[in-house]
């Protein structure tokens, strides 16, 4: 935010980036005072400075800007000599690695690695098989890059040019970084190693042999999106699309939709002048525009059961604000999963998963189709008739409000079978979820030593106060949300404020370990003192870590 949408003047700027939740926190919160330079923020455990945060000149804080940066494409294996594939009018020799996994008391395990021109093979092709069709998979992540000197030299930046200058190495993961200096710009860069595409968009495997389909390098790094100083005096990103259809590279399609940012916006439209705690507002707030444009047709419909009657008074008297205590929320979230399983789910089947955005992975419990059922289904309800309203047994039309019924009698049925048949104590907290899980808290004997949680929190994947969880019943645990919250007065850093989502310590008998969970939920912020005065002021204890010289 520009200086004359400020109350104080002053730029300000303020970041919450969304990852999974974990224990301990993925942040490191760190102050670093060195002859050169100093920076504060967080950054990841182990890695060299700081990633989000400030220095004493600019400001900086990013969302991931979810561009396409890779490709599948089906490799042609020479018949006689599986580890050469195809290539125009020539066979190439694959590169192969053999990894080995120390296993505790098995032994070790050989992985082979199998690595095209265009990645490694990730469809586990091996000599003895040829019924499996070879798939390599291309990733800017894959080339060498520099994105930790471009840490580095964020950390060290002194203005607009200096911090355009840094991101010019920043390779993976692309991401929208939003800029303020204490002079009073403001701006943001999408920074990233972003393909340039022409014959191949990768939507879909691309025949590996055929060069007309290979990348064409990365898109200029003076072509990627910008802005600077807008006379709006205002950047906001929320993972959404930041470019127009105008724009001449192709950048992907899995931008998510724009329901944060419209929120946002919105409450940015509201008055003229922001203070620093009205930042921090926004950045809780947990106001729904994708419910307030699907709840209406809910609310709208009319019924002679008790429990519909009930369901229905709720939804008409809703402000869309999904906080925890809400009962509203709950319906409708429930209506919601209900109105995806009869529109979609029993028609697309053991598909219906993916479809929502449901990973088959372990590690990666979200994918590239996120909030796209939503989405599509609020087109549906708006249209008023859709092919898919049609009865998944019989093929029978139907129209809009059959469908809508028959998913609200079903999210009533289950909200009175999971939470008893007072509404009153319906609370979308009850089901809505956040758990800090460590990875030795997954044994029974340490999960009291390590885990924290269960905790209700309000939010969902449409608000700014972020916490998505899967649309399916029953309804689960939060899988991402803010992991980091911070709020600048650009140029007056005594009054900046952050909260990480669990604590400072990885060891669960810390008192840091888990002490800024309640602030998390809270919505309550810690001072990140800058001057050397107000470190001193508000410093608990000082540690002295003195190398042992060897000679």
């Amino acid at each position: 935010m520009a200086p004359k949408r400020s109350a104080s003047r002053r730029a300000l700027l303020c970041n919450d980036p969304h990852l999974a939740l974990q224990m301990p926190g993925v942040w490191f919160e760190n102050h670093l005072v060195c002859p050169d330079f100093e920076v504060s923020g967080v950054s990841f455990a182990g890695t060299p400075g700081v990633i989000l945060g400030h220095n004493a000149h600019i400001a900086w804080g990013m969302t991931n800007a979810y561009p396409d940066v890779q490709d599948l494409f089906v490799e042609r294996p020479h018949p006689d000599t599986p580890d050469s594939f195809a290539y125009g009018d020539r066979w190439e020799a694959a590169r192969v690695v053999e990894e080995t996994i120390q296993i505790r008391q098995r032994q070790p395990h050989v992985e082979r690695v199998v690595i095209t021109r265009h990645g490694p093979l990730i469809s586990n092709l091996t000599a003895q098989s040829n019924t499996v069709i070879p798939l390599a998979l291309q990733w800017v992540g894959h080339a060498p890059g520099q994105t930790v000197r471009a840490v580095l030299r964020l950390n060290r930046a002194r203005n607009w040019e200096e911090f355009q200058a840094a991101l010019m190495d920043w390779a993976a993961p692309a991401q929208t970084v939003v800029y303020a200096d204490a002079d009073g710009n403001i701006g943001q860069v999408l920074a990233g190693a972003i393909p340039r595409r022409e014959q191949n968009l990768g939507l879909l495997p691309a025949p590996g042999w055929d060069p007309v389909y290979d990348w064409l390098g990365m898109i200029p790094w003076d072509e990627l999106p910008r802005t600077y100083n807008p006379a709006s005096g205002l950047v906001v990103t929320a993972n959404n699309k930041m470019v127009g259809d105008e724009y001449p590279h192709f950048m992907g399609i899995e931008t998510l939709p724009g329901w944060r940012a419209a929120r946002l916006e919105e409450m940015l439209a509201e008055k003229e002048r922001f203070s620093l705690r009205d930042m921090e507002e926004m950045q809780l707030d947990t106001l729904s525009k994708y419910a307030a444009a699907l709840a209406p047709y809910f609310a709208q419909l009319n019924s002679d059961d008790t429990w519909m009657k009930v369901a229905i008074a709720y939804l008409r008297k809703w402000d869309f604000r999904m906080d925890s205590e809400s009962t509203a929320a709950l319906i409708f979230h429930y209506a919601l999963a209900c109105l995806l399983e009869e529109v979609f789910g029993k028609k697309l089947g053991d598909l219906a998963p993916a479809y929502y955005g449901i990973s088959s992975s372990p590690i990666f419990l979200i994918d590239g189709f996120l909030l796209r059922a939503q989405t599509r289904l609020l087109e549906l309800v708006v249209a008023g008739e859709s092919s898919w309203f049609a009865d998944a047994a019989t093929g029978a039309p139907r129209s809009r409000d059959e469908v809508l019924t028959r998913a609200l009698a079903e999210a009533v049925k289950r909200l009175r079978a999971d939470f008893g048949d007072n509404a009153r104590r319906w609370a979308w907290g009850r089901a809505h979820q956040v758990r800090y899980t460590h990875p030795l808290g997954s044994a029974r004997l340490f999960r009291s030593v390590f885990n924290r949680g269960p905790y209700p929190v309000g939010g969902d994947g449409t608000t700014p106060n972020q916490a998505y969880a899967p649309p399916v019943l029953p309804l689960g645990l939060v899988q991402v949300t803010a992991s980091y919250r911070q709020v600048f007065e650009v140029g007056v850093w005594d009054r900046a404020q952050s909260v990480t989502t669990s604590g400072q310590s990885g060891h669960p008998l810390s008192d840091h370990y888990a002490d800024q969970i309640a602030m998390w939920r809270e919505g309550v912020y810690h001072p990140m003192p800058w001057s050397r005065a107000a470190v001193e002021e508000t410093a608990h204890y000082r540690a002295t870590l003195t190398p042992t010289v060897s000679d």
